[in-house]
């Protein structure tokens, strides 16, 4: 009887410890699932996003501040957080801005450059932080030949090419406040600026 017993306290804490292991480590959150969630109001995503180019690759870890199809802030940082890029797109114009680098860019229109991929439309690049599939990155309706985008639960791998990009969703918070400022991207006055894409 003692032996019952004592294999019933077993099998009860074996139980717990199970339960209690199941609720410190949740699934991952679904994001690219087949039914597509609909857009925010506004919204605060953080992500991961992997380049891969030749033999180089790189993480960079990713926030998006966005009002979906009125404006957005991409900040881009890579390793110790050191910025690598800030982009922010207005109906008004668009504005990047390359820390390290000591460059910035400027424009107007849907269509931005995005470090290592290239022009890209804003909306569609967008979208993927929430979790929607698209087609297509291009500034224009066509589809290039050397795109194939990979789906997964929470991330889409863009090969483009030899290279690649993966961008894997961390959290979306549809209920995150941040102040006006974040929309106005400063250029200090001894960057220069690029007329062209960076290589």
């Amino acid at each position: 009887m003692y032996v019952l017993k004592i294999l019933k306290i077993l099998l009860i804490l074996i139980i717990l410890v199970q339960t209690f292991s199941c609720s410190r480590n949740p699934q991952p959150q679904t994001y690219f699932g087949d039914k597509q969630a609909a857009l925010p109001d506004s919204a605060k995503v953080k992500a991961v996003i992997a380049v891969s180019q030749g033999s180089v690759n790189e993480k960079l870890s990713a926030v998006l501040f966005a009002v979906p199809n009125e404006k957005y802030r991409l900040e881009l940082s890579g390793t110790l957080g050191l910025s690598a890029a800030s982009i922010v797109w207005k109906r008004e114009g668009w504005r990047i801005v390359f820390s390290q680098n000591e460059r910035y860019m400027e424009g107007n229109g849907d269509c931005v450059f995005i470090p290592v991929y290239g022009g890209v439309n804003i909306h569609k690049f967008s979208l993927l932080f929430f979790g929607q599939k698209i087609n297509s990155l291009n500034c224009d309706n066509s589809k290039p030949s050397n795109l194939t985008l990979e789906y997964n639960d929470n991330s889409v791998l863009a090969f483009f090419g030899k290279d690649s990009l993966k961008l894997e969703i961390k959290n979306i918070d549809k209920k995150a406040e941040w102040k006006t400022g974040v929309w106005n991207l400063n250029v200090p006055e001894n960057y220069v600026r690029l007329t062209g894409y960076l290589k």
